[in-house]
């Protein structure tokens, strides 16, 4: 793909795009007026204006292909404390390959805020000292920033160009925030030699305008092993001038007046439902020149990866491993018991640095000896000992939740950013995740969770689901007394298994303070005693006691709620349909058992309506009931999820019956003053 030749003095002619300009610091009277948004008066912040143009041509200077891409976005302040974190700072993501010459530099950056003072707006910039590089890992930096002197009425406005070698895609641009946007573009321009697929997602159907451009180019070849430009070949040739004539195909997205994302629940990655679009190179076809296909098949993709040095050649030999995994399968009867004792061992014995990738970092045998690696590192060592095993292990590849999904219809290398272990068993798939020490077979953490992947074996390449199969149960139980005056007191316990399990616990590792503070700051209320016990067999128990917690005292009534701070208000369904589906994480079950000791001199007025209700093909059940018995009252509410995912069609009736189990849960009993 790489073009050699020298160029002399070169010339551009470039016709201006139809995307609208603006100049930086430069605001309308309007802009600087606006005390809300006109398109939710309540939203904290907007985005007045985002764009991002791709430019992927060839380079004046050396020959090669560069994407040369232009960020700009300017967002209104109405209200500081409220508007989200991440409109506050800036992140660049800068990639690196593998040599020192394959990364992405900043060319230019301007951001500053925008401050009311007096009839104008004050500048207030970014400074380079407040620009900070972090290392992430072998093949990512990022530069990080925060605005300056923010306050209500501000306006945060940057800029920045970024180059880079890496033509094969664009990242992906959104066109939704969490707040309202007047008005997002994104432009791309590629030389004619270069075909992109787009990949939109989203909730809001947008169609490109197309366009082109002609371009011309001077330049100078030979005096060494030289290209003929854009012939697909090269050969030694003498010193010649010439002027190359192209054209830049041009294909721009816009849209105005999105309102913010909502909060919807059920999605494991919000961007996922966000408007969007990705490019990648689809083929690149020189002229006079045989073309080159990238984004083929899946089946190609696969055979690429299993002939890679940090993939599938990895799995070759490991002589190694061989006596371990003896030693672990060592009277082990059946396939399952085999698979369960080297999936315990690698997960047990072997730490996730917590870098992802499809490719390893150390390699097998240096992961084996170190105890460490990245995914790919610590994956393919586990289906490496599973093939030793004798069992019929593969790689399976994905795309994570944060990374958003695949688009299985134009398959793509460069998304693919992550690998578990597979193993097949009377002809059922076990998928396995050794970086997460408290998972169990079948049973995946959240971030791998992200519908479908690639099952990659030397003789198949097929897709596979990626779902929790095994129940899992949150169950909350609670037994508290009432006063005369309209207090409770009581105690409070939740029980969490399987895939919220290895949740809790993953989060109480890593920090158990963090935890216990954001567990309490669910609560608007005073709690004490706080626990969280780990039986360390896939249980763990959440208490705390409460007290004087206040109902509603009228006359000689007494009104609550008997679920009280358990109750389910909003549901968090907020389209009337979605093209996207229902995620659980795992199949569940959410139950809730509230015990409340009536006063003495009380009795039952009203007790609340009775439900059962459940949608169709048994995709969801719900249960409300009542008893009371022996001066006590008891509410049971429980809702039965049986399926990790529901297709999007699912989405009306699921929310109707989601409407019930809120409609439900918002009762009140009434008692009354014998």
């Amino acid at each position: 793909m790489k073009q050699y030749f020298t160029i002399g003095i070169a010339a551009i002619t470039v016709v201006s795009s139809q995307a609208q300009e603006i100049k930086f610091g430069k605001f309308t009277n309007e802009e600087i007026a606006k005390t809300k948004s006109t398109i939710t008066p309540t939203a904290a912040a907007e985005v007045l204006f985002s764009s991002a143009k791709h430019k992927i041509d060839w380079d004046q200077s050396t020959g090669d292909l560069i994407k040369t891409s232009t960020i700009t976005y300017r967002i209104k302040i109405y209200d500081k404390d409220k508007t989200p974190d991440h409109l506050l700072t800036l992140e660049i993501p800068l990639g690196k390959g593998n040599s020192k010459s394959d990364i992405e530099k900043i060319q230019s950056l301007k951001a500053s805020t925008f401050t009311p003072e007096g009839n104008g707006m004050k500048e207030f910039k970014v400074e380079k000292k407040d620009i900070f590089t972090k290392n992430v890992h072998n093949y990512l930096d990022v530069q990080t920033l925060t605005f300056p002197n923010v306050q209500n009425g501000s306006i945060i406005e940057y800029t920045y160009e970024i180059r880079s070698p890496f033509y094969y895609n664009t990242d992906t641009w959104y066109f939704q925030e969490s707040v309202p946007v007047v008005k997002s573009q994104l432009t791309l321009e590629t030389n004619e030699v270069l075909n992109y697929n787009d990949d939109f997602r989203g909730q809001y159907i947008l169609k490109p305008t197309t366009s082109n451009r002609r371009q011309s180019l001077n330049y100078t070849t030979g005096g060494q092993k030289s290209g003929e430009f854009m012939q697909g070949s090269y050969a030694p040739t003498k010193v010649q001038q010439h002027t190359a004539e192209y054209i830049m195909n041009i294909k721009s997205y816009s849209t105005e007046n999105l309102p913010g994302y909502e909060k919807e629940a059920y999605v494991l990655n919000p961007r996922n439902i966000l408007s969007s679009v990705r490019f990648e190179l689809a083929a690149y076809t020189p002229k006079n020149g045989t073309p080159q296909y990238f984004s083929t098949t899946w089946e190609k993709i696969g055979k690429d990866l299993m002939d890679s040095e940090s993939f599938g050649r990895q799995l070759n030999g490991n002589s190694f491993l061989d006596d371990k995994v003896k030693e672990l399968i060592t009277g082990k009867t059946n396939d399952l018991e085999k698979t369960i004792a080297i999936f315990d061992f690698v997960k047990t014995n072997y730490k996730w640095n917590n870098y992802s990738g499809k490719s390893t970092e150390l390699g097998i045998r240096k992961t084996f000896n170190d105890k460490t690696g990245n995914v790919a590192d610590i994956n393919l060592m586990l289906v490496s000992m599973l093939e030793k095993a004798g069992l019929k292990s593969s790689p399976v590849v994905l795309s994570t939740v944060q990374n958003g999904m695949l688009n299985y219809v134009f398959p793509s290398m460069a998304k693919l950013n992550y690998v578990i272990a597979s193993v097949n068993i009377s002809g059922n798939d076990i998928l396995m995740d050794a970086t997460e020490p408290n998972s169990k077979v079948n049973l995946l953490p959240l971030r791998t969770l992200n519908h479908r992947g690639i099952l990659i074996s030397k003789n198949e390449t097929r897709e596979v689901n990626l779902v929790n199969t095994i129940m899992s149960t949150d169950k909350t139980q609670i037994v508290a007394t009432l006063t005369a005056d309209g207090k409770i007191n009581g105690t409070f316990n939740n029980y969490h298994d399987n895939y919220f399990y290895i949740n809790d616990k993953s989060e109480i590792q890593h920090d158990p303070k963090a935890f216990e503070k954001e567990f309490i700051e669910n609560y608007t209320f005073d709690i004490e005693n706080f626990r969280s016990v780990d039986n360390n067999e896939n249980m763990i128990r959440h208490s705390f006691k409460f007290a004087d917690l206040q109902t509603d005292v009228a006359g000689n009534k007494i009104l609550l709620n008997p679920l009280l701070f358990t109750a389910l208000d909003n549901h968090n369904l907020n389209y009337e349909t979605r093209n996207y589906n229902i995620e659980f994480g795992t199949p569940m079950t959410i139950s809730k058992i509230i015990k409340i000791k009536i006063p003495e001199g009380y009795k039952v007025e009203s007790l609340p309506k009775e439900y059962q209700e459940k949608i169709v093909n048994d995709a969801a059940g719900f249960a409300y009931k009542y008893e009371e018995k022996d001066g006590f009252i008891q509410i049971t509410s429980a809702r039965v999820l049986p399926y990790s995912v529901l297709p999007s069609d699912y989405y009306k009736p699921f929310k109707e019956f989601m409407n019930k189990v809120v409609e439900a849960e918002t009762q009140q009993i009434v008692l009354v003053k014998i």
